[in-house]
C-alpha cells in the first residue's frame, strides 16, 4: 500500500473528530442535541467506523479471507505470553505516571489561543475546568445513581479503542513494520497523536507518551491485544471515577474540586 494511504488513513479520521468536536457539537448543542451525545457521537462514530473499515480495507488490498481464523492471523490478535504480561503491566504503569507528570505542560499550552480546549469542554478532559471528586454530573448529566449511564459507556468505549488498535495496530502497523522495519512503531505513534488526537491541540507533548509505548508494545510482542490493553486499561480510569460519582448519594454535597 503506498505511503500517501497510510497518512491518509490517520488523516482523514483525525479530520472528522476534530471538526466534530470543536465545530459539530456546538452547533447540535444549540439546536437542543444533548452534549453528551452530541460530543461523544462526533467523537465515536469515526473510530468505530475504523473497525469495519480495517476488516475491509484487509480483505480488497490483502486478499484476506473473511473468516475468524484469518482476521486473527492477519491483524495479529494472537493471545499474550506470559512475559507479554510484564510488558504490559510496565507500559500501562509507565502511560499513567508520565501523563500525570506532563499535565502541566498540558495546563500551560490550553492558555494559549492557539491550542485552547474547546469553551464547552468539562473536566477532567479541560485542563482549565475544576474537577470536583467525587464527580456529581458527566457532560451535563447527573450521574448519581445513573447505573445506566455507566452501562451504556463502558462497551462503547471499550468498542471505540478496539476499533482503533484494529486499524492503526492490527491493520497499518505490520505494513509500516515491512517499510519502515524497527522504527516503524514511531511513525505509528506520532501519526496517531499529531494527526489522530490533533483535537487534543493542548496536549501535544503529554500525550506522546501513551501514543508511542501502544504501538511499541504491539510491534514488541507481535500482538494487538498487548496494544489493546494498553490504551484501554488507563482510560478504564475514567470508569472508576463515574462509579464513584453514580454510587455517591443524591444529597452529597461534600465534593472535593481538583485543579
Amino acid at each position: 500500500m503506498e505511503i500517501w494511504l497510510h497518512f491518509l488513513l490517520f488523516a482523514i479520521p483525525g479530520f472528522l473528530i476534530y471538526y466534530g468536536l470543536y465545530y459539530l457539537t456546538p452547533k447540535l448543542v444549540k439546536k437542543g442535541v444533548p452534549l453528551i451525545f452530541a460530543f461523544w457521537s462526533c467523537l465515536w462514530i469515526p473510530v468505530i467506523a475504523l473497525l469495519p473499515l480495517a476488516i475491509s480495507l484487509a480483505d480488497v488490498i490483502d486478499g484476506m479471507e473473511l473468516s475468524r481464523s484469518a482476521v486473527v492471523e492477519r491483524f495479529h490478535l494472537h493471545p499474550l505470553r506470559g512475559s507479554d504480561w510484564l510488558w504490559v503491566g510496565g507500559a500501562v504503569i509507565a502511560t499513567i505516571l508520565l501523563d500525570q507528570l506532563l499535565e502541566p505542560i498540558g495546563k500551560y499550552f490550553a492558555r494559549k489561543k492557539a491550542f485552547a480546549p474547546p469553551p464547552y469542554l468539562p473536566a477532567p478532559f479541560n485542563p482549565l475546568h475544576k474537577f470536583t471528586f467525587p464527580p456529581h454530573d458527566f457532560f451535563g448529566v447527573k450521574l448519581a445513581g445513573n447505573w445506566k449511564l455507566l452501562l451504556l459507556f463502558i462497551p462503547l468505549h471499550l468498542v471505540a479503542m478496539f476499533s482503533e488498535e484494529m486499524m492503526w495496530r492490527g491493520f497499518l502497523l505490520p505494513l509500516q513494520v515491512a517499510i519502515f522495519g524497527d522504527l516503524a512503531w514511531v511513525l505509528n505513534g506520532l501519526l496517531w497523536a499529531w494527526i489522530v488526537h490533533a483535537c487534543l491541540k493542548w496536549h501535544f507533548v503529554g500525550m506522546l507518551p501513551s501514543m508511542l509505548i501502544a504501538p511499541f508494545i504491539a510491534q514488541l510482542t507481535g500482538s494487538t491485544l498487548a496494544s489493546f490493553f494498553v490504551h484501554a486499561i488507563p482510560n478504564s480510569l475514567l470508569w472508576i471515577i463515574l462509579l464513584l460519582g453514580i454510587i455517591q448519594k443524591k444529597d452529597n454535597q461534600m465534593n472535593t474540586p481538583i485543579s
